[in-house]
C-alpha cells in the first residue's frame, strides 16, 4: 500500500509539472522572449523550454549529463565583452578592514586566480580543497571529472579591488534596479574599501570566511588547499555553503561571517551602507550561459531571434534573471514572465 501511494504521488507531481509547463507554453507571446523560473534539476529535461540560463560550473555539468544539450550563448559577450558584469563580491566586517589581514587575504586571492589555471594545479587538488570545507550534507557543484581548465575559465574568477571596480558596481546596480521589481538601493561611498587593506594594524583571533558553492568557492580554493597563514595569532576558518543561505551569514545582530562572498545585488541591498561590512572587491565576473537542445547559437547580432521562444532561468528573480533581462533590454528585445 505504501509503495502504491508513493507511485500515485510521484505520478501526480509529474502530471502537475507537465500541466504547469503546458500552461506556460499556451501563454507564450510571439513578439517577446518568454521567461520562466526553473530549478537546476529542470535544466535540459523540460521539453517546453527552448533555452536555459545557467551559471558555471553547473552549465558544463549539465551539458555533460544531458547528451542533447549544448552551449548556445555567453551572457558575458551579450552584455558587452571581456569586462562584462560583476557577479560575486567579497565583503569584510568593518573592524577587519582596518587591519593588515585584508591586504594579505586579497593578495592570496589574486594569486589563487592564476593558480586555478596553472597546468600544475590539478582538478583533484581544487575539488578536494573545496569539498573538504563544504557544509555537511551539501552536494558539491563540481568534481574532478567535470572541472576542466575551460570550465574554470568560464567561471570568470578574477579579483578586482573595490577601488578599481567601484564605478562598475555603481553602474551595474543602477541597471539592475531598472529591471527589478524591488530596488536594491545604491551603495554608499563608505561601502567601498579604498586602501586595499594596507593598514599596519595586526589582527588577532579567528576569521570566519563564508562563500557559496560553485564559482565563488573556486576563488578560495588555493587558500583552502594550501592552508595559507594570513598572520601570527590568526586562525582562518573556511565554510562553503548552500548559495540560497549565504545572506544569513551577514545578517542578524551578531553575523557569523567575518568575510563573505555574496551576489553583488544582495551585498548592496543588505550591506550597502558600509556600517557593518565593507566591500573588498569583485571575485567573479559573468559566468552565465545559454544552453539549448539543437537551438540556434545566440549572439548580439541575432538575439532578437529569441522572440517567441521560452527561456528557463535558474534564479529568475536574482542576478541571473535580472542580468538576462538587462541584456534583452539593452538590445531592444521585449520580454514577459510566464507563471
Amino acid at each position: 500500500m505504501k509503495k502504491f501511494l508513493i507511485y500515485v504521488l510521484s505520478a501526480a507531481v509529474l502530471t502537475l509539472s507537465v500541466i504547469g509547463f503546458t500552461a506556460c507554453k499556451n501563454g507564450k507571446q510571439a513578439d517577446k522572449v518568454n521567461l520562466v523560473a526553473i530549478t537546476g534539476a529542470q535544466v535540459g529535461v523540460v521539453d517546453d523550454i527552448d533555452y536555459f540560463v545557467v551559471p558555471e560550473p553547473a552549465a558544463s555539468a549539465k551539458v555533460s549529463a544531458v547528451s542533447s544539450l549544448d552551449f548556445a550563448g555567453d551572457l558575458q559577450q551579450l552584455y558587452g565583452g571581456e569586462n562584462g558584469y560583476p557577479q560575486a563580491v567579497i565583503v569584510a566586517k568593518t573592524q577587519l578592514c582596518n587591519s593588515s589581514f585584508c591586504g594579505r587575504f586579497l593578495n592570496e586571492i589574486q594569486q589563487g586566480c592564476s593558480w586555478l589555471l596553472d597546468d600544475k594545479t590539478s582538478a583533484q587538488t581544487i575539488t578536494s580543497a573545496v569539498q573538504s570545507h563544504l557544509t555537511e550534507g551539501l552536494s558539491p557543484k563540481f568534481n574532478a571529472n567535470n572541472l576542466s581548465k575551460q570550465v574554470i575559465k568560464n567561471c570568470g574568477v578574477r579579483l578586482t579591488s573595490a577601488l578599481d571596480c567601484k564605478r562598475e558596481i555603481l553602474d551595474f546596480i543602477q541597471k539592475l534596479n531598472s529591471v527589478s521589481e524591488q530596488s536594491f538601493g545604491e551603495p554608499s561611498d563608505s561601502f567601498f574599501v579604498v586602501d586595499g587593506g594596507d593598514s599596519a594594524v595586526e589582527y588577532q583571533g579567528k576569521v570566519k570566511v563564508y562563500a557559496p558553492d560553485g564559482a565563488p568557492a573556486l576563488g578560495l580554493a588555493k587558500l583552502m588547499a594550501e592552508e595559507v597563514s594570513l598572520g601570527e595569532n590568526v586562525e582562518t576558518e573556511y565554510n562553503i555553503v548552500d548559495a540560497s543561505l549565504i545572506q544569513t551569514f551577514v545578517t542578524g545582530a551578531n553575523p557569523q561571517a567575518d568575510i563573505c562572498v555574496l551576489p553583488v545585488n544582495l551585498a548592496v541591498k543588505l550591506l550597502g551602507s558600509g556600517d557593518k561590512y565593507k566591500m573588498l572587491g569583485t571575485l567573479t565576473h559573468g559566468n552565465l550561459y545559454l544552453l539549448s537542445k539543437n537551438g540556434e547559437k545566440i549572439t548580439s547580432e541575432n538575439i532578437s531571434s529569441l522572440k517567441g521562444k521560452t527561456v528557463g532561468v535558474v534564479n529568475l528573480a536574482a542576478v541571473p534573471g535580472l542580468t538576462f533581462k538587462l541584456i534583452l533590454k539593452n538590445h531592444g528585445v521585449e520580454y514577459s514572465e510566464l507563471v
